[in-house]
């Protein structure tokens, strides 16, 4: 009895471990090489994503798109080799083959355009359309096509090209359909993909055409600009000129009469005219007599020239009285001209104009030229300006002193400037340490944990009060290096300073991956100079080596005794500085046009090192060429007994 129930346990058992095994080849067997396949494929598209998303770039140029497109497509035809992968563009009525991704012993002979109602309904439908069995219809040219690829079956997936640009489709052929469920989705992420870049892309174009735009814009009104300012400077001249004349006049020693002569004599060089001449009003004669010194007549001519102001006949008296200036073609057959005078000048082009101050008219000045039909309205015109400038030759005496109170009050104002820009910066460093200190404290988190978010915030604050506490420095430091800063001069040994600024830079070069070493000897005679301030001459040149150098470079410090002089080289084999940049690097505020906004900085340093090594008596420059690195160096005497 015993023995039969152990015999059907047994039984029971074998058949429950059959039915178990068969249950697992059946079912779970399956499931779980479906599930490693999914996985693998999950994976492998998750590195296509990854490896074509990291290519991914918004083009500055239409071109560009395409180069991407086709890095899109070599990738996709590299997951799938065995694939067809073809490109169409839309041309009216039909479709053109750009380009294609598949392996031949020897290039096919391929027509160049084709037509298919499907590549319209994939394009207008922006779907992806599936042909597991492609055959014969309403195609030209695309049978012939898909026998030489090989293609029976397809999927066709639109994307969206570049504004203006022709619709564009991806056909994925192959033999058979057995792996278009897996391709389907590196299609979808590839449309999509180039889609998005198409759509940023078309911004970039954007921009990029409205800065164009703007560009001209502004070249245009600078060339305005520029033509309005050569007039300026053509009016400025006349205005020196005539300031000069002034200043000889009122100056000590000075002769109105060969400052009136400067004057015509300028008028006559501007209007090429060959008799300038002023007619004063004599009041105790009452009338127009010729003053000294003017231009093309001798003094015999000039004693011959006097008439009363009660003879209108004379264009001269008309003048005068009616303030109203006066041109003639030919003065010597001219009714309105007294012609004898005309005659015994030797002139026919006549011009008159009023010399009136303020209210009061003075007189006249009389231009004339021995040719007929000469001077032009403009001539006229500019001819009433210069009288205008005769007539108050005697207040340039006010006008002179009054720029001299005013250059009083502007250096008086320069130097309230100086003084309000140190005293604002002294009192911003004290709230800016507190903000710092404080700042400082929540991040090593004394008065309680923070979260990653916190920390990035309050990491950035702290960076940011670093970089305006650096530009308070520099600004002090500039203010106080414009106005009459003290140098405290002791005997230094500079080679021992430049040693201990490279030591207190290894880390920061560390930090930016730079190789920073120093050649300087240690037999360097030593200078006179404030340790101090060249101390900070050798650190802003450090660090802006390593700055601008780039990751991988190399900095090297040297020094060399040249007899009279003591020179430190800071040299980098970075990117360089363009020709056209290096005349501005010294100058207040200035920073490169590339590294401006990678490179964080205030543009104040070489401007203090220019500064402080002039005071010293010493100059700096710079030695660089574009891909050749940068060489800043500078220089400072040595004292006679050294040297």
């Amino acid at each position: 009895m015993i023995g039969e129930f152990i015999g059907a346990g047994a039984l029971g058992a074998a058949g429950a471990f059959g039915a178990y095994w068969y249950l697992k080849f059946r079912d779970v067997l399956p499931m779980e090489s479906s599930l490693q396949s999914s996985r693998k494929a999950f994976a492998d598209f998750t590195v296509f994503a990854r490896e074509t998303m990291e290519r991914a770039f918004a083009p500055e140029q239409p071109e560009h798109y395409g180069d991407i497109t086709n890095y899109y497509l070599m990738k996709l035809h590299k997951s799938f080799p065995d694939s067809s992968i073809l490109l169409f563009e839309k041309e009216p009525g039909q479709w053109r083959l750009v380009n294609y991704l598949k392996y031949f012993k020897a290039e096919p002979k391929l027509l160049t355009s084709y037509k298919w109602s499907a590549f319209d309904r994939s394009s207008a439908e922006g779907e992806l359309l599936r042909f597991d069995d492609v055959r014969a219809g309403d195609y030209q040219g695309v049978e012939e096509l898909f026998s030489v690829f090989g293609i029976k079956s397809a999927l066709m997936c639109p994307f969206m090209p570049p504004a203006g640009a022709p619709e564009r489709l991806m056909l994925f052929g192959a033999a058979d359909r057995s792996f278009f469920d897996a391709a389907q989705p590196y299609l979808r992420f590839v449309a999509s993909q180039l889609s998005s870049i198409s759509r940023v892309s078309d911004k970039v174009f954007s921009l990029k055409k409205e800065a164009d735009q703007l560009k001209n814009e502004v070249n245009a009104v600078v060339k305005e600009l520029d033509v309005a300012g050569s007039r300026l400077i053509q009016r400025a001249r006349e205005r020196k000129a005539l300031y000069e004349v002034v200043t000889q006049v009122t100056g000590p020693g000075g002769d109105s009469r060969n400052g009136c002569a400067a004057i015509l004599n300028i008028v006559a060089k501007m209007v090429e005219a060959d008799v300038v001449a002023c007619l004063l009003y004599d009041e105790a004669k009452g009338e127009l007599v010729v003053s000294p010194g003017s231009y093309g007549i001798t003094d015999a001519e000039r004693m011959l020239y006097s008439i009363p102001v009660n003879n209108q006949s004379s264009s001269s008296v008309r003048t005068f009285l009616t303030r109203k200036p006066f041109i003639s073609a030919d003065a010597q057959n001219d009714p309105d001209v007294l012609a004898r005078y005309a005659k015994l000048w030797e002139i026919h082009s006549l011009m008159i104009v009023p010399i009136s101050l303020h209210d009061r008219i003075i007189g006249v000045m009389r231009v004339g030229s021995r040719r007929a039909d000469f001077f032009t309205p403009d001539q006229l015109e500019f001819l009433t300006i210069i009288a205008d400038e005769l007539a108050i030759i005697i207040e340039m005496v006010t006008l002179y002193e009054n720029l001299s109170k005013t250059a009083q009050e502007l250096a008086q104002l320069n130097k309230l400037k100086d003084e309000f820009l140190s005293t604002v910066s002294h009192e911003l460093k004290t709230p800016l340490t507190t903000i710092k200190g404080f700042v400082s404290v929540i991040l090593s988190g004394e008065v309680g944990p923070l979260n990653e978010q916190q920390i990035k915030f309050l990491t950035v604050t702290d960076q940011s009060v670093n970089r305006l506490t650096h530009l308070i420095s520099d600004l002090l430091d500039l203010s106080r290096l414009n106005g009459k800063v003290e140098m405290e001069f002791q005997r230094m040994d500079l080679a021992e300073l430049v040693r201990n600024s490279v030591s207190s830079m290894l880390l920061k070069a560390k930090e930016k991956n730079v190789a920073l070493s120093n050649e300087t000897g240690k037999d360097l005679p030593q200078v006179q100079a404030d340790t101090r301030w060249i101390g900070q001459v050798v650190d802003n040149l450090l660090i802006n080596a390593i700055k601008y150098a780039g990751p991988g470079a190399s900095v090297k410090v040297s020094g060399s005794d040249k007899g009279e002089a003591v020179v430190i080289c800071v040299e980098d084999n970075g990117p360089g500085i363009p020709q056209e940049e290096q005349k501005m690097v010294f100058d207040k505020f200035y920073r490169g046009k590339a590294s401006a906004k990678q490179v964080p900085g205030t543009g104040l340093g070489l401007a203090i090192s220019k500064s402080v090594i002039e005071k010293h008596g010493g100059k700096i420059w710079l030695e660089s060429r574009p891909g050749k690195g940068a060489k800043f160096c500078f220089a400072l005497p040595v004292p006679k007994q050294e040297a």
